[in-house]
This record gives structure tokens, sequence and C-alpha cells, in this order.
């Protein structure tokens, strides 16, 4: 706050008042706008499942691949998806929440899951204000677990990111399109390509 070196006495210290009282009323709006409930969301997630991290031992045995979709409107999450070439049957899928994109976490909802080594993954859920932040952020995944690849570290794992554009085999990607960390990452359902 810059203070007019001119101003002696009471005018200095009444102008550092009213730019306390100022600053005071925007901190106040801003906790306002906090706890105000935001206009309904919407927007297309989804992800590709792929084995979870393997290493020399794990290798030949967590295999296979996926897909899933979700569609937030209002605080309703609908998940939709397949997996399939599991070395073992799944024996359950949940949404994670991790710290980040490719940060392992831990449970929060329960997924309906087929009893195979292929089958299909779905459920819908009410979020609540932290879940939808961690969505919006890209902190959720799904993640299959199999008697192969049990919990806590699975066998198919997949981050939900935004629906976005995907480069095709020797394209470079190029921009911020691809993973939600800034402005202008939702591709519009009409340029999507698969």
């Amino acid at each position: 706050m810059l203070l007019d070196p001119n101003l002696s006495g009471r005018g200095m210290f009444a102008g550092m008042k009213v730019a306390t009282r100022f600053l005071l009323a925007v901190a106040a709006c801003g906790l306002f706008a906090e706890g105000a409930v935001a206009a309904p969301a919407t927007g297309a997630y989804e992800t590709v499942l792929g084995p979870t991290p393997i290493n020399h031992t794990s290798k030949a045995s967590l295999t296979g691949d996926g897909g899933v979709v979700a569609t937030l409107s209002g605080d309703t999450l609908t998940i939709s998806g397949t997996f399939e070439g599991m070395s073992g049957p799944a024996t359950d899928a949940h949404v994670m929440m991790g710290e980040g994109i490719g940060i392992p976490g831990n449970p929060i909802l329960d997924l309906a899951a087929g009893q195979a080594e292929s089958g299909n993954i779905s459920g819908t859920f009410k979020l609540n204000r932290a879940q939808m932040a961690a969505l919006q952020n890209g902190r959720l995944y799904i993640q299959v677990n199999s008697r192969v690849g049990p919990a806590p570290g699975g066998n198919l794992w997949g981050w939900l990111l935004p629906e976005h554009m995907k480069a095709g085999q020797d394209e470079p990607q190029i921009g911020t399109w691809f993973l939600p960390q800034g402005e202008g990452l939702r591709a519009s359902r009409g340029r999507r390509s698969s």
C-alpha cells in the first residue's frame, strides 16, 4: 500500500484504517464466495486402464487393459467402462483419490466390476466438495484389483482426466491440452479423436 509522504499524524493513520477496512472487506467476500454453493458442474472425463507399476517379478503377472468414461452432472458422477486381458479374475474395483496424477491414494468409492479376466465396471455417485475438487484437479483414478494383482497395488489403474484430444502414433503432443494443468484443456466434443 502506498502512503502519501505529505500526510502526517492522523491523516496517515486514517488512510491506513480505510485501506485496512477495504482489505478486510475484500477478504470477507472471498470467504463468502468460498462457502457459496457453486453452479451445477458438468463435464466428461475418461481414462485408459493399464497395468499398475510393474517390476521384474510382476511384469508377467500384471496384464490387461481397458477404458473408462465418466460423466459429471451437478454433483453426480456416472462411471462406465470395460477391462480385458487380466491374468486373473477381477476381485473388486474402486474410485481412488491420490495427491496428484500418478500418485497412488486410497479407495473412496466402490465400483461394480465383473468377476472375470474381462468385464465391465460401473457406478453412480454423489460427490462431496473434496471429491469434486479432486476430480477437477486430476486426483481421482480407477483401480481394478484381481487375484493376481490384489489391493493395495492393484492390477489396472487409470486417472480420470477431462475428455481430450489424443495424439496419434508418432505424432508429437503439442500444447497443454492433454493434462489438466491449465485453461483450455477440454477439447470440444466435435474435435475429439479416439
